[in-house]
Parts: structure tokens; C-alpha cells; sequence
């Protein structure tokens, strides 16, 4: 089926359903990535990202002053792919993915909603022109592109289309980690055609906005 237009800004292969980052990262099967927090979370590596072989397939670096309001996904190679930043000030737990030069341009917005019974979010996509990362965050016009939402224990979150249902990649939390241990892990599993760098860089931003509100 089809997607949004903005979900497929980096490629015009209709196999390629979500395209952000680059063909490079949509491959034509399913992908799983394993997602672990690091233990010591201020370090500049703060989470290992690696397929299913082990292999390490995308780096986080955050910077030691900014604690876990800004991080950079970066490929293996150490490139950027986007910085992920909190809005300080907003009425609900907002995040930004920024790309593009200096990493300065807003590509997406995710801002959650608080349910009883689980945890929500939308997923805005901007088109060019590009707003600027400082720039006011307004998205009141723009209809959401994409939405995450968490089962109702929290331990399960898809990433779907909302008018559709058709889901695009899922996350799968390790319980047994999280309890014992203290810190997060993930399984996240990436369908046919759709970008993982980008579904990574979702699945981070869900993870620290959910931690800010258990800690809030």
C-alpha cells in the first residue's frame, strides 16, 4: 500500500514505502535490529545498536553536557544520520529529528498523548522547505504522518500508519533487562521498504521521552 508522499523524500522506488534517510537503509525483507542501553548512560556511546549476528550496524553518540537531551545516530562509519532533541518547553513531551547540514534542518516532530490505559504519540513529517531547528514548533496544520503507540502493559510498541493500520516496524521491550538490570533493550523488528535508520532514530525518541516521564 502506499504512503504519504514525505515518507518517501529520499527515493522514488515504490518498493522503498518509507524513505527518509536514503535507499541504503530499505531493505527488501524484514530487518531486526537489537537495541541496548549502555550502563553507564552519560557516556558519549550510549546505546548498542547491532543486528542479529551481533554485528554493530548504528553508533549514539551523546555528547557528555547535554545528559539525554540531544543525540546523534550515526552509521557504522561514524557519519551522521540525525540529532535527536528534546523541546524543552512544550505542554506535552515533544521531541525533534534533525538533519541535513550542521544537522540543523527539522525533519520530524513527535509529541505524545497521555491515555489511561497506554502510552501514544504522533508523528509529524516536514516537507522542504525545511524549518530551521530553532524555529517555532508548529505542526497544528500538518496531519500526523505516522503514529507509535505501546500496548497497554507497555512492553510492545508498533509504528503505524493511523488511517490505515498498516504497521511498519515494531519494538519489543526486554522485560526481564529492564527489571533486573535497570537499563532498556529492545528488539526492534523493520518491514520490507521501510527505512531502519529512520525507524531507529523513532524507536530512541520513544525510548527517552517514555524514561523522562517515569522519571518525571
Amino acid at each position: 500500500m502506499a504512503t504519504h508522499p514525505s515518507l518517501r523524500q529520499a527515493s522514488a522506488d515504490p518498493n522503498h514505502r518509507i524513505c527518509i534517510f536514503g535507499p541504503q537503509y530499505c531493505f527488501p525483507v524484514q530487518f531486526q535490529l537489537k537495541m541496548k542501553e549502555k550502563f553507564f548512560k552519560l557516556r558519549e556511546d550510549c546505546f548498542k545498536i547491532a543486528d542479529v549476528a551481533g554485528t554493530t550496524f548504528f553508533q549514539v553518540k551523546n555528547p557528555w553536557m547535554s545528559v539525554r537531551e540531544k543525540h546523534i545516530l550515526k552509521d557504522v562509519n561514524g557519519n551522521d544520520i540525525c540529532k535527536m532533541k528534546k523541546k524543552i518547553w512544550a505542554l506535552r513531551y515533544t521531541w525533534h529529528m534533525l538533519a541535513g547540514p550542521n544537522l540543523e534542518e527539522r525533519r520530524v516532530t513527535i509529541a505524545f498523548r497521555h491515555f489511561a490505559l497506554h502510552k501514544k504519540c504522533y508523528v509529524y513529517v516536514y516537507e522542504p522547505p525545511y524549518p530551521h531547528e530553532d524555529d517555532d514548533t508548529d505542526y497544528k496544520d500538518m496531519k500526523p504522518a505516522l503514529m507509535m503507540k505501546a500496548s497497554v502493559m507497555g512492553f510492545d510498541i508498533k509504528i503505524f500508519d493511523g488511517e490505515t493500520k498498516e504497521v511498519y516496524a515494531s519494538m519489543s521491550k526486554d522485560v526481564g533487562r529492564d527489571l533486573l538490570l535497570g537499563n532498556d533493550a529492545y528488539i526492534l523488528t523493520v518491514e520490507p521498504g521501510c527505512d531502519i535508520a529512520f525507524m531507529t532514530a523513532l524507536a530512541l525518541m520513544w525510548d527517552y521521552a517514555t524514561t523522562d516521564m517515569k522519571n518525571d
